[in-house]
């Protein structure tokens, strides 16, 4: 790809594609050296990624004031975490999802019962190390997020899921970061609090099982690190174009949407981000409500098939899998996906022509307290994927 080659602006239905690194952290870091004082170096770009089995913790305890208990529950660490050097711009995202303790005793149940809706708040941090949660260890890269996991029927969420789509950070001073530039660790730090809480309510990270057993591997943080390039000289493309508009809750995997993507090449990295929006204000319950990204074979492909895992870096997950129940009021619902892939080995040719895959956003819907009907669907309004393409020659 020709990086002075003029971009095509998608529409910008999804999380914010690439753009904006001038954060908070721009500001207390300095703007950092522009690319074009660093003639002689070549552009580079690296994708990384916490990947699967990313959470820390289990639980997280639930206080009366807000920031009492505060955790890191996701670390992306210099393991992973590409090089860092003066004047690079780095934009992070990231996915967390916590859920509720159970409302009647029960073997599902972890610490004590509870009826209120907890308040979540988290924070992607740059820090020392991976339990660096705040003071001089650590340096906010983005705001706040705020979400109140409801409890109190009909608008019982029971899991909640917090998207970071626009977060970074710019190396002006490597003195002034809190952490040496080869030992920096991305910390997502989350703390949940309410006026009403008692000793032992527990928030999970991740879900819950009937048996009490907390599934995790539904968050990850994402990376992509730019040298001497500006994140605006890369294309990204889009496509709006809904399989359906509407899907029985039935719990089956069904693609939403899907994007395709031809003739990737052996070190090609992606940025992906993706929107789903649901409306189920015509049914009489809640929609349990699940979505992940994956890099497929076929535009309807729910899981990565063998030359797809053989070929790309983590096996074609982009995402994590996470969700959350849609509920009435307000009936409609927002679900937001981000993550990066590389590729092991070139996608090859396929009849003559460079072989096409496809990046889809695949979900699952159920219904909640009632059984669904006959006939019924839950009606999906609007959707979107973005894919910025990173080519092999600025691997590094």
């Amino acid at each position: 790809m020709d990086l002075s080659a003029p971009r095509r602006r998608p529409p910008r239905l999804a999380a914010p594609a690439l753009a904006g690194l001038a954060v908070a952290a721009g500001a207390i870091l300095g703007a950092g050296t522009s690319p074009a004082a660093e003639g002689e170096r070549s552009p580079m770009v690296r994708v990384a990624t916490s990947g699967n089995d990313s959470e820390r913790v289990e639980t997280l305890r639930i206080t009366r004031e807000a920031g009492a208990r505060k955790r890191s529950v996701i670390s992306l660490g210099p393991h992973a975490l590409p090089d860092l050097a003066r004047g690079d711009r780095v934009r992070v995202t990231a996915e967390l999802q916590v859920t509720t303790n159970c409302r009647t005793p029960g073997p599902r149940c972890r610490g004590s019962i509870y009826q209120y809706g907890p308040k979540v708040r988290a924070r992607l941090v740059l820090a020392s190390g991976k339990q660096a949660t705040d003071g001089p260890s650590t340096m906010p890269i983005g705001k706040l997020k705020h979400e109140t996991c409801t409890q109190k029927r009909p608008q019982y969420e029971h899991h909640c899921v917090l998207v970071f789509t626009q977060d970074g950070f710019e190396i002006g001073d490597p003195s002034r970061l809190p952490c040496a530039l080869d030992d920096c660790h991305i910390n997502l730090v989350a703390d949940v609090h309410h006026p009403r809480a008692s000793a032992g309510d527990l928030l999970m990270v991740g879900g819950q099982r009937p048996t009490g057993k907390i599934p995790q591997d539904r968050g990850r943080i994402n990376a992509v690190r730019y040298r001497d390039v500006l994140p605006s000289e890369f294309r990204t493309t889009a496509t709006q174009r809904l399989h359906r508009g509407s899907l029985p809750p039935d719990f089956r995997r069904r693609v939403v949407i899907s994007k395709r993507v031809r003739g990737l090449e052996r070190k090609e990295q992606l940025a992906v981000s993706a929107l789903m929006r649901t409306d189920i204000s015509h049914l009489p319950y809640a929609v349990r409500t699940s979505a992940y990204l994956i890099l497929a074979e076929s535009r309807r492909a729910t899981r990565p098939g063998e030359f797809v895992k053989s070929h790309v870096v983590r096996f074609g997950e982009i995402s994590e899998n996470n969700g959350s129940n849609c509920t009435k009021p307000p009936g409609t619902c927002t679900y937001r996906k981000v993550g990066v892939l590389e590729m092991r080995r070139d996608a090859g040719r396929h009849r003559g022509r460079p072989r096409p895959l496809y990046v889809n956003l695949v979900t699952v819907l159920g219904p909640k307290v009632l059984d669904a009907r006959a006939g019924d669907r839950v009606r999906l309004p609007r959707g979107s994927i973005e894919v910025t393409r990173f080519p092999p020659g600025v691997h590094g």
